[in-house]
Parts: structure tokens; C-alpha cells; sequence
């Protein structure tokens, strides 16, 4: 099983478009990615700008397909102009 957080911090003007597309990515993952067990956006509660992708796959050969997945590939370029700053991509390990 693979675990990961994706962080994003999103330019405040850019929020709405943000969400427009991330939901888009999110049921199409959810709908069309073989693998995929949880594939879902949290907001910071504090932070407003800042939305945490929260995803759990079968395997990496799961995530790896996604990451080739026509919806991915036409949507996560969209999203670069909106980040005020890089994202962070945190891999877990489930531990209990």
C-alpha cells in the first residue's frame, strides 16, 4: 500500500479555479483510477490557502498508472500557475 499527502499553497485570487479543477481530478481518480483506495482535497483549517491531497493507493504501480492518467495529465499543469509556492509531496508508512 502506498500513503502520500500532496501539499498545495494556492495564490488567494486563484482559489475558485483551484477548486473547480481539483474536484474535476478528484472524481475522475476516484471514478477511473484502478487502485486508487482514497483520493480526496482537505483545507488547512487555519490556513485557508492551503489544501492537502490525501491519497491512498493499492500499490506503486497504481499510483504510477494515475500519474500517467489522461485527467491527470490535462489538469496538474493548470494548477502550476496557481501555487504560490512549490508543493510538497510527503510519502508514509503506515505504521499501526
Amino acid at each position: 500500500m502506498v500513503k502520500l499527502t500532496a501539499k498545495n499553497f494556492i495564490k488567494a485570487e486563484c482559489v475558485d479555479d483551484f477548486l473547480a479543477i481539483t474536484k474535476e481530478l478528484v472524481e475522475k481518480t476516484n471514478a477511473l483510477d484502478s487502485g486508487c483506495i482514497l483520493y480526496e482535497l482537505c483545507r488547512v483549517k487555519d490556513d485557508p490557502l492551503q489544501f492537502i491531497m490525501i491519497e491512498t493507493w493499492e500499490d506503486q504501480a497504481s499510483l504510477d498508472k494515475h500519474m500517467q492518467a489522461p485527467h491527470f495529465l490535462e489538469l496538474i499543469p493548470k494548477l502550476h500557475d496557481m501555487s504560490a509556492k512549490p508543493g510538497e509531496l510527503t510519502f508514509l508508512e503506515k505504521i499501526y
